[in-house]
């Protein structure tokens, strides 16, 4: 039997699953619809004759759903053409996502903070357990620089903190703020690089301390990164007429319109 104060808690409980478990339903229906429309349109262009749907095309999707999780970006995030962000994943004001960058929240949150880089080809992974003990989410804070061809998995990479190229950070490892990894570092499980030290090898072993004039520059390259990523988001602008409107909101809000 269950007490008066447990029993609203397993109800609860009860009501959360129900209702998780109706929105998979739902967005299986709407897979299937979905390949119903395609099947149908397709026997439709057979019968006049119309072979197009045969062609190769990319049909990449940067941006994807799993189940009724699904990426939140701010307007000013820029993610490449060819970068992939699947499930629970947050990123905030004007960070960037690399070409051949993954960043997949499937098993738990992947959290990355303002003015931070996801390097090209990198991968960022959530982990269903933390050997730590902590949360399993993987989280990457602001003006954070991660280099290309990384790993980094249930992880945490503070403020300000620098991940050379090629590194691998595994389970519950911890960069501090204004921490940095050498290129090809490898931070195993439970790691840690201590404010303002700079770690390197196979494990990762402590090197030296980072100059005055190093932790400065550290904001300057997230600052370099981002204005960089304006630069190439404006290569891929929006279809149709969009565009326009998007310079007119740019016209509307700049200082000058303000004056006047």
């Amino acid at each position: 039997f269950f007490s008066k104060s447990y029993a609203p808690q397993v109800c609860a409980a009860h009501y959360g699953c129900r209702l998780g478990a109706m929105k998979r339903v739902l967005v299986g229906v709407g897979k299937a619809l979905r390949d119903t429309g395609q099947a149908v349109e397709r026997m439709g262009m057979r019968a006049q004759d119309n072979w197009i749907f045969q062609e190769k095309i990319c049909r990449h999707r940067a941006l994807m759903n799993l189940f009724d999780q699904r990426p939140k970006l701010r307007p000013s995030v820029f993610v490449a053409p060819n970068a992939s962000l699947i499930g629970n994943v947050s990123v905030m004001d004007e960070s960037s996502i690399w070409y051949g960058a993954v960043v997949r929240g499937d098993q738990s949150p992947v959290d990355i903070g303002g003015k931070s880089s996801i390097g090209d080809r990198s991968v960022v992974l959530s982990a269903s357990v933390n050997p730590t003990g902590f949360a399993a989410k993987t989280s990457i804070g602001d003006w954070v620089t991660v280099g290309q061809g990384c790993v980094l998995r249930g992880c945490t990479v503070d403020n300000f903190a620098v991940v050379g190229d090629g590194c691998v950070i595994g389970e519950g490892a911890l960069v501090e703020t204004h921490g940095m990894l050498e290129a090809g570092s490898v931070l195993p499980a439970g790691g840690l690089v201590p404010r303002g030290e700079v770690h390197g090898g196979n494990p990762a072993a402590f090197v030296r301390k980072l100059e005055k004039d190093e932790i400065a520059a550290i904001e300057k390259k997230a600052e370099d990164v981002s204005m960089s990523a304006k630069k190439h988001a404006d290569e891929f602008l929006a279809y149709s007429n969009t565009y326009q409107l998007r310079e007119q909101l740019g016209t509307a809000f700049s200082p000058r319109s303000e004056e006047h």
